[in-house]
């Protein structure tokens, strides 16, 4: 008989960090944004109005899954609407419970929401992978717990899939860009000239986990010179109120062997970077930069064509260059990838149903331009 025990403070989550480290080793696809570290880090600079709700279930005293879980209120036009979600707040791209049997612990934690005093307003676990959406894995879980599990669109992000070698990938370009980065790396690479560094410790274990705080600071540099210096997301790595942050997970990546820092020089000068997140050969594109000096000699694409390059030699598996921007992504993808949602609106919350018309319009935009396609909707027909 599986229980579970609530935790609501992340200082409290310390006693159980072996485990969590065990139980995110075995988790497939398992990123940075699943450890510890990180929402520890993230609860420190953003957790102010939220409300933590970290899920342990446990097979007698054995830690066999975990759900961190945070209730947020968010803006909308109706007011503000409280949502239990999980806590990645669009830093990364995907996310999901750590666990064994990730179906059953799922469906145990939920039924633990809905045998406690609800908080929110709605419930809608986001960041969720094809492959998630493809087995129901949370709809089904969802529905065990007595939920009404409504499938939908987050948003879509561009991988690059490291599948047979850089010749392959390069004969599956397009003639024009194959070209332009064949004439480009021979020209670069006869005058030596430029220069890629690729940091990527081994971590604290290893016992390699310097921060490299100059490359750090290089592409801190490059930012602010480019678009990102005078950007208003607040979201850049040169952005001032996110500094700290960032610098935490630099520390923390470095520490966890997860941090993947790629810097590329021209003339010994540092005019571009790839700030990444890496976790078994599976690479998270947080951040880019190019420096003016870049832009003029079209060492853009240089940098791409050899970080591209350097993951095949590496053995890398994937790269996610993340949601947006798809025009420029577009002539480097193998492939777009949905990322899903599945939402739980309450009968008797007035605004969640009338979010839930909202979003059910927009599922239906989703299901017409293909990018809706889950055995849920195979079974139940429309939502």
């Amino acid at each position: 008989m599986l229980r579970v025990l609530e935790i609501n403070e992340t200082q409290d989550l310390s006693y159980v960090r072996c485990n969590w480290h065990r139980l995110w080793e075995s988790t497939p696809g398992a990123t940075f944004f699943q450890t510890l570290e990180w929402l520890q880090i993230y609860w420190k600079h953003f957790g102010e109005d939220k409300l933590l709700r970290v899920l342990l279930v446990l097979d007698g005293q054995r830690l066999v899954g975990v759900v961190p879980l945070v209730v947020v209120k968010e803006p909308t036009r109706l007011g503000k609407v409280s949502v239990l979600t999980y806590p990645l707040a669009d830093w990364g791209t995907h996310f999901s419970v750590l666990a064994e049997n990730p179906l059953q612990t799922l469906g145990r934690a939920l039924q633990h929401i809905q045998e406690t005093p609800r908080n929110w307003d709605m419930i809608d676990l986001r960041w969720l992978a094809e492959e998630d959406m493809e087995v129901n894995l949370t709809s089904d879980a969802m529905t065990e717990a007595g939920y009404s599990p409504n499938p939908g669109v987050w948003k879509e992000t561009v991988f690059i899939d490291f599948d047979g070698t850089w010749d392959d990938y390069l004969r599956s370009r397009s003639p024009k860009l194959r070209s332009d980065i064949r004439r480009k790396l021979k020209k670069f690479d006869q005058t030596g000239r430029i220069h890629l560094e690729r940091y990527r410790p081994q971590g604290r274990v290893a016992g390699d986990c310097d921060p490299r705080w100059d490359l750090y600071e290089q592409a801190t540099a490059i930012a602010e010179k480019s678009w990102q210096g005078h950007s208003t997301t607040g979201t850049t790595i040169s952005h001032r109120p996110i500094r700290r942050y960032i610098k935490d997970c630099h520390v923390a990546a470095t520490e966890l062997g997860m941090l993947d820092l790629a810097m590329l020089y021209l003339d010994g000068k540092p005019i571009g970077f790839c700030y990444n997140y890496c976790s078994n050969g599976r690479i998270f594109g947080l951040r880019r930069g190019d420096a003016p000096e870049a832009r003029e000699h079209g060492l853009g694409t240089v940098l791409t064509a050899i970080l591209i390059r350097d993951s095949f030699e590496r053995g890398d598996k994937s790269l996610d260059m993340g949601p947006g921007s798809f025009e420029a992504k577009r002539r480097w993808m193998t492939r777009i990838a949905t990322v899903g949602r599945m939402t739980h609106y309450p009968m008797l919350a007035p605004r969640a149903q009338i979010l839930r018309l909202k979003h059910w319009l927009q599922t239906c935009r989703d299901r017409k331009n293909g990018r809706l396609r889950t055995a849920l909707e195979e079974k139940q027909g429309p939502v």
